[in-house]
């Protein structure tokens, strides 16, 4: 039913890669400017969809389960931290042993190391030592405060729908960011788009909303338009809202998926690895093409580099992501009490 969700997944993840892919190439190599050129230049805010999917995803798989909060975020963490802390290992031991290709040392100190493994490299200012991991610092936000509320009240989904809202109201106030500095990341206004993603789910769902979700996000997002009309919750989150209603909507209708349907939701599927895997290899993997082909075309460099990136993404999910998970699953699965004799 999910499959369209899934297709979403990886058309987000390959638009992250893209932009990346266009901004590294080098001087010479450049898509000129064009209709291309400037959706290459927005592949960027493929980070608004997956945290659009993510709420939406974490409602629909939890709404009815009777999950405790350790389960749920047992479950989060089993899924987003052991490649996640893979990559940093392996990214940190390249920078050490190739510090010409990878970086400055001084990136990957102990402390920047630590916080980049404690989802709070944000509180230095600073991404964390992989740099895509600073939106996995708003998922790890997103998961412990829902956790929270489910150990705390009886309607979590509904709370965090008015806490997120209200956080991101406060964080429009004049002078909130200046006061709070780098711990302005907690009302960050792209919060909403988690919260989006819950009210698409409870649509799919159940097919309505309660007024008070509606008027919480409602009014956030219109102090939004107030204060600052051209923010990305506004310019992406919503039309990525739109799209996974869509999605969701299209998913119910199409029991039956094409082949080409399914091998994209395999991607989507591979979609985090193809997030991860771009760090590095998208600067890698140009550079390698244009000394391979010196005349290639800017477009067709960015296809490439985009391809690479999502093949070893794909060999990512295979040999790294899917092992860990079913590892981490099954010590974290509780034991069968053997019967008394």
């Amino acid at each position: 039913m999910l499959v369209h969700i899934q297709i979403l997944r990886f058309f987000a993840a390959a638009a992250v890669v893209a932009f990346h892919a266009w901004g590294v190439a080098p001087d010479g190599f450049k898509v000129p400017e064009s209709a291309i050129a400037f959706a290459l230049s927005h592949g960027g805010h493929g980070v608004d969809l997956f945290f659009v999917i993510s709420g939406f995803i974490i409602f629909y798989a939890t709404h009815r389960a009777s999950l405790t909060p350790a389960e749920f975020l047992r479950r989060r963490v089993e899924r987003i931290v052991p490649l996640y802390f893979f990559v940093i290992l392996a990214v940190t031991t390249l920078a050490v042993t190739l510090p010409a290709t990878f970086g400055t040392a001084d990136w990957y100190t102990p402390r920047h190391i630590l916080k980049s493994l404690a989802f709070i490299a944000f509180t230095d200012g600073e991404m964390p030592v992989v740099y895509v991991g600073w939106s996995l610092e708003y998922e790890m936000y997103f998961y412990l405060a829902v956790a929270l509320l489910l150990a705390l009240t009886k309607d979590a989904w509904r709370n965090i729908v008015l806490i997120f809202s209200a956080l991101a109201l406060v964080g429009q106030i004049p002078g909130v960011h200046a006061a709070l500095g780098n711990y302005g990341f907690f009302v960050d206004p792209m919060i909403l788009e988690f919260v989006l993603g819950v009210i698409a789910g409870q649509l799919f769902v159940n097919g309505r909303v309660g007024w008070p979700i509606s008027i919480a996000a409602a009014c956030a997002i219109a102090a939004l338009l107030v204060t600052d009309p051209a923010n990305r919750v506004v310019l992406s989150g919503i039309p990525a809202a739109c799209l996974v209603a869509a999605a969701s909507l299209v998913g119910r209708k199409r029991i039956n998926s094409s082949w080409p349907e399914l091998a994209l939701a395999r991607l989507g599927d591979a979609s985090y690895s193809i997030y991860l895997a771009q760090v590095q290899t998208v600067s890698l993997a140009n550079a390698f093409i244009v000394g391979l082909i010196p005349s290639i075309p800017p477009l067709l460099l960015v296809i490439a580099t985009s391809t690479i990136v999502v093949a070893l993404g794909l060999l990512l999910n295979i040999l790294v992501e899917r092992p860990f998970l079913r590892l981490s699953r099954r010590l974290g699965s509780p034991r069968p009490q053997q019967a008394p004799a």
